[in-house]
């Protein structure tokens, strides 16, 4: 995933936890999310910082109207966090289907409209026996150009967070403290949509 010299997103470690343990919570049922972040300038020139993932649902994953409230708090939290909502992600049931589903392009087209370059993460775990993240990027093309993978403009902040992720799922406890806006729904007390339990502690 790594790019010559600079790639256009980086996926911070706690969003990069997130996304994994929310698919890892509910191996069974559809999840998906949304990517938060800011653009960073640097000597290397600008680029995206991928920093929260917020988890959505994993029972109402279809267009509902759940979907649409959840996706306004989000907004508010982005902006009172200084952030971008830039990105979607979603997991399914079936463990090959890689593919963004027509909720999913649906909601991409959503995002696009406010932040051009937005992406997709489709969760795929076929990646995790190779040691790659366990995602695949899709992004929507405005104009015909030659064949390239998206996953080419993304990178970890660092790598280590796939073995520990992986980790932390097969432990469990992590799994536990993550609340997506279904569960909040069940109970107003849990910590969403920040998940400040989810994190990786050096």
């Amino acid at each position: 995933m790594a790019a010559p010299v600079r790639s256009s997103f980086v996926i911070q470690n706690d969003a990069y936890l997130k996304f994994f343990i929310h698919a890892a919570k509910f191996p069974h049922a559809a999840v998906n999310g949304f990517l938060l972040g800011s653009k960073v300038s640097d000597e290397d020139g600008e680029h995206w910082v991928i920093s929260d993932a917020v988890p959505l649902l994993h029972h109402w994953t279809n267009l509902s109207p759940m979907m649409e409230i959840g996706l306004e708090l989000v907004q508010i939290y982005a902006k009172d966090a200084g952030l971008t909502i830039i990105g979607f992600y979603e997991a399914t049931e079936k463990l090959l289907d890689v593919e963004v589903s027509a909720v999913g392009r649906h909601i991409l087209e959503q995002l696009s409209k406010d932040f051009p370059p937005a992406f997709a993460f489709v969760f795929n775990a076929s990646n995790i026996l190779q040691n790659e993240p366990a995602l695949k990027v899709s992004m929507l093309l405005r104009q015909p150009t030659k064949p390239s993978d998206p996953s080419d403009k993304f990178d970890l902040e660092d790598e280590a967070i796939l073995r520990r992720s992986l980790r932390a799922a097969r432990e469990g406890n992590l799994r536990n403290f993550l609340c997506d806006f279904d569960d909040f729904l069940e109970d107003g007390s849990v910590d969403w949509p920040k998940n400040a339990a989810i994190t990786i502690r050096s």
